[in-house]
């Protein structure tokens, strides 16, 4: 009997073949032997599936013109039944005497796996005795039973996979479920990427692009078949089958003369000891049977050859002389011709072998992968807004620098500082997605140095920034602090690592406040020539003989004191710093272009200039100035340097640092 092994029919493990019920109707006229019902109900893939088969053995009926009565009956084999039901006899052995019951029993059950129309199969031996005659003589038999398995609602009962779905770089493991003792499996997997396997457990998959895959598993289930073609005696020992009755021989000085030859015939036995098989008996001491063609079902066999007696068996079951047993031996179940031996008998068989496909199966999933996609970082140059181009996001998240920017959630974030932008994303189908990181410079227009003085000492807290300072144009020193050694103008430039800089405000260093400079006995604040050159103060370009001309220098008289602090200019200077609050100049530092923004409103009427001049008073720009619009003025054939922007408004000077630095 075949029995498959499937994981899932442990379930029904309860149902003993013992529970199989005959039904009494199952009776034919004639009399014959018959199996109901040969229409079996139908089943449906994946549901558990039972019904009983019954077998009605009458004691008596005819076979082939003859009286027969019933010793027994034998199922040899029940083949074609869809894979996943098996049949389970009410005897075990599978024998039946239909002296003790007429009738028998057998449960199909079991969950089938495939839909279709099936011929299930029946083959029995039913061995009789030929009424009046007395041979005993084995009459094979087949029952042909229907059966339709509809398609089923659930799901594939062929293989496991898992997941069924996921993003792109999706692996899904897969596991073949049809597993069968008695018979050899075949897995033929096609994955639909490209791959394909021939294990039960096949490598995970790797599904990298978004798509639906298409997997199938064929199984196939097959099984080798052997068949008994011819059988042939070709020796037999006279001193095995002579010497009795019926075959009377007599050894006249070593020749031995035999008044007759021996009956022989050839039976056949299964697995259970059941005799499957039995030739008509020939009267010759050789003999040779073709187109046996018996199916060998249940081995392993045994084949006896015999000298039969029972020919001349009396009415009341009596024979002259017993039967001869020339031979015994085991089919060897191999492809071709084989031969046996015995010191009896010798001879030839012959076999032939083949693999049959018992079942193919079908089955096939889909895996739809959901695109996982790569999308670009956008910047904003005029709002300085990073942005993807993804609206079928359920979640966004922006990170600066590999770190979480709290509350920055939206499809678009505003940037703040300079650093590398990228956003973490959820699509609709559940998949994560990372933008491609960009690099992003932010300059915050609204930072500026800061300067202490500390004795000799100029420094800065902002220390963060690479350091660099100038005086009075020139490159002076790098760091968090320099000391002075010249009096002059002083300024420091912060830039950071994305090529941001920025200019403090300059600042006039003078080492020494001195009272009277020219040391003409009159202090600065009553000299009318405080540094002593010969021209009074209000004719003087540089009043303090510093070395910095009058227009650009912060502390005109030398007293320490800034000029708008300072009540003691010596009264000739009429300058009136009011360019923060009047003017915006942006950018600054500079690159190419700098922006005059009016301020004031007030002083839209008056006539205005505009120049940039080098610290030592060296003229590069002048030009009028259009109070009524924005000005833009082209700086970019000036080196980098700090500059003295300086906008000339009727008797009004007002100037500021300006920055070139590229």
């Amino acid at each position: 009997m075949k029995n498959f092994i499937f994981p899932f029919l442990v379930l029904f493990s309860f149902y003993l073949s013992s529970q199989c019920v005959f039904d009494e109707s199952c009776t034919i006229t004639p009399a014959f032997p018959n199996i109901c019902p040969q229409q079996l109900p139908n089943a449906v893939v994946g549901e558990f599936y039972t019904t009983d088969l019954t077998f009605w053995m009458p004691v008596e009926f005819q076979a082939e013109g003859f009286d027969v009565f019933f010793d027994q009956l034998v199922v040899t084999s029940i083949t074609g039944s869809p894979i996943g039901l098996t049949a389970e006899l009410s005897n075990p052995n599978m024998v039946y005497y239909p002296s003790e019951s007429e009738f028998g029993c057998a449960t199909i059950s079991g969950v089938p796996l495939n839909p279709g129309d099936y011929v299930i199969t029946v083959s029995i031996v039913a061995n009789v005795t030929v009424i009046g005659v007395g041979f005993e003589v084995p009459y094979p038999e087949t029952f042909d039973l229907y059966l339709t398995v509809n398609p089923g609602m659930g799901g594939n009962t062929s293989f496991l996979y898992s997941p069924s779905s996921g993003c792109e770089d999706l692996n899904v493991s897969l596991e073949a479920l049809i597993t069968s003792d008695e018979y050899d499996v075949e897995y033929i997997w096609d994955f639909g990427n490209g791959f394909s396997s021939n294990q039960q457990f096949p490598p995970d998959q790797l599904y990298d692009n978004e798509g639906e895959y298409n997997v199938t598993l064929t199984t196939n289930l097959s099984s080798p078949t052997y068949v008994l073609n011819s059988f042939d005696v070709n020796y037999t020992n006279v001193d095995c089958w002579g010497y009795d009755a019926e075959e009377l021989c007599v050894d006249v000085f070593g020749s031995v003369q035999c008044w007759g030859d021996p009956d022989l015939l050839v039976k056949v036995y299964d697995a259970n000891g059941n005799l499957v098989y039995q030739t008509d008996y020939v009267t010759s001491t050789t003999a040779s049977w073709s187109n046996i063609n018996l199916s060998l079902d249940n081995p392993p066999y045994t084949i006896s050859v015999w000298d039969t007696e029972s020919w001349d068996q009396l009415d009341f079951g009596v024979q002259f002389s017993n039967d001869d047993e020339l031979a015994t031996f085991s089919i060897i179940l191999e492809d071709g011709s084989q031969t046996f031996n015995s010191d009896c008998s010798s001879g030839t068989y012959s076999i032939t072998a083949d693999t049959v496909l018992i079942q193919s199966i079908d089955a096939s999933e889909l895996i739809t992968v959901y695109d996982s996609p790569e999308i670009q970082t956008i910047l904003n140059d005029d709002l300085y807004i990073v942005s993807v181009e993804y609206d079928d996001a359920i979640s966004y998240q922006w990170y600066l620098d590999g770190s979480v920017i709290e509350g920055a959630i939206d499809q678009t974030y505003l940037v703040t500082e300079s650093g590398t932008y990228h956003v973490e994303f959820t699509t609709i189908d559940g998949c994560q997605g990372i933008s491609m990181p960009l690099d992003v410079v932010k300059c915050d227009d609204d930072f500026i140095p800061t300067l202490f003085v500390s004795d000799i000492t100029l420094l800065t807290t902002d220390t963060d920034y690479e350091l660099e300072w100038f005086w009075n144009g020139l490159p002076y020193g790098f760091g968090p602090s320099i000391n002075t050694t010249n009096n002059g103008y002083y300024w420091v430039i912060a830039s950071d690592d994305f090529g941001c800089n920025w200019s403090s405000d300059t600042i006039f260093y003078q080492s020494q406040i001195v009272d009277d400079i020219d040391n003409d006995g009159i202090i600065n604040s009553e000299d009318d020539d405080i540094d002593g050159d010969g021209i009074i103060n209000s004719e003087d370009d540089d009043v303090d003989g510093d070395g910095i001309p009058n227009d650009i220098d912060n502390d005109i008289d030398g007293d320490g004191v800034p000029n708008d602090e300072d009540d003691s200019i010596s009264g000739y200077l009429s300058t009136i710093n009011i360019f923060p609050s009047a003017f915006s100049v942006f950018p600054n530092p500079a690159n190419n272009f700098i922006n005059l923004k009016l301020l004031d409103t007030s002083l839209i009427h008056k006539n205005a200039t505009v120049s940039i001049r080098n610290i030592n008073g060296q003229l590069f720009y002048c030009n009028d100035l259009d109070l009524y619009q924005d000005f833009k003025i082209d700086v970019s054939d000036l080196p980098n340097s700090n500059y003295i922007l300086e906008i000339n408004l009727d008797l009004n000077n007002l100037k500021t640092n300006l920055i070139i630095n590229r």
